[in-house]
Parts: structure tokens; sequence; C-alpha cells
């Protein structure tokens, strides 16, 4: 359970910072080639993949704690 607790806590803000800094990116460069639509849906596939990542990265320990029970 330690363990498990330790890797949510350090995955989640990193996970929020690379989501903040590829938003960032993806801004900058839209906005520097004149692109002025919205882009929610890059937002929304980055977001996506980042839950994707941390639930892969929690998965054992998930199945660690289910065979224990």
């Amino acid at each position: 359970m330690e363990n498990l607790a330790l890797k949510t806590l350090f995955i989640i803000p990193v996970l929020f910072i690379v989501d903040y800094m590829v938003m960032l990116m993806v801004g900058s460069i839209s906005h520097l080639l004149g692109f002025t639509t919205s882009f929610r849906s890059i937002g929304m596939v980055v977001i996506l993949v980042s839950l994707v990542v941390f639930i892969m990265a929690l998965a054992p320990e998930i199945k660690a704690l289910m065979k224990k029970a």
C-alpha cells in the first residue's frame, strides 16, 4: 500500500506538469503558425494519454493488492 501511495503522489504532479508543458507548446506553435481555432481535441487526447499512462503505471500495484485481499 505504501508503494502505491508513493507512486500516486509522485506520478500525478509529474503528469500535470507534462500536460501543461504539452498544452503550452501546442498553443505557442499554433499561435506562431497563425491558427486561431480551438484545440480542445488535442487537449483531450493529451489528458487521455496521461490517464492511460497513470493507470498502466499503477496497474501492477493494484493487481498485487487485489491478490492479497
